[in-house]
């Protein structure tokens, strides 16, 4: 009888499960990471027009530094062994060519939603000209950084060794819950969304390709709903 994690990548396997208190401290990391980062993710005393950098900061901080640290310092692990390499390029990088060409014409019709419309771009001021738009997206890029390293890197491959694939879906789970504020037809894509970043990291053994796309179609649509407007 095949493993979970045979009927998306034999090799997986390769890969010996650590011990159970390791999975369930980071499970409890990530409840308490996440919860920090949606109650206090906002600093106001930046400004309006600095916050978001703020945010961005925090993020970086909570969903990539202390993860980071907790696997180098205390697992003594290697983040590769989390995602943060090149895994395999041949593999993520398929993943990315495809993702992309699939989802350049669904943003450009998710773009004309009126709910999309009104909530993008997050940092309104990338309106204003093209040197804020360049800096929002340098500070996006940061952003999704720490959130693929966070659930397609830290939380994947923390279960990935003991339950192979079904690791995947409980990543999605946390992923789309932090979706919620959002409107409903991005929450709802962020399903598949969870599902398909999972798989290409999971199998590509990388977060790298992941960060990219999902860096990629964050912008796109926020380049669209800014030039459409």
């Amino acid at each position: 009888m095949k493993s979970p994690s045979s009927n998306l990548s034999p090799s997986r396997t390769e890969t010996v499960a650590g011990p159970a208190w390791r999975e369930n401290a980071g499970l409890l990391l990530a409840v308490v990471l996440l919860a920090l980062v949606y109650y206090h993710g906002r600093i106001h005393a930046l400004g309006e027009r600095w916050e978001i950098f703020g945010w961005f900061g925090v993020n970086f901080l909570l969903l990539f530094l202390v993860p980071a640290a907790v696997i180098l310092g205390i697992w003594r692990q290697r983040l590769s062994d989390f995602g943060l390499g090149w895994g395999r390029p041949a593999v993520w990088g398929r993943y990315l060519a495809a993702y992309a060409v699939i989802m350049i014409p669904v943003i450009i019709l998710a773009s004309r939603l009126p709910s999309l419309r009104d909530y993008y771009p997050r940092y309104p001021y990338a309106r204003e000209s093209a040197g804020w738009f360049l800096l929002a997206s340098a500070g996006w890029l940061v952003y999704f950084f720490a959130w693929e390293f966070f659930f397609r890197g830290f939380l994947l491959n923390l279960l990935a060794p003991r339950y192979g694939g079904i690791a995947i879906v409980v990543q999605t789970l946390p992923f789309v819950m932090m979706h919620f504020p959002k409107p409903e037809v991005e929450t709802l894509s962020a399903v598949m969304a969870g599902l398909a970043l999972g798989v290409m990291a999971y199998r590509g053994r990388s977060m790298l390709g992941t960060w990219l796309l999902h860096w990629f179609v964050a912008g796109f649509l926020d380049l669209l709903v800014v030039v459409w407007r």
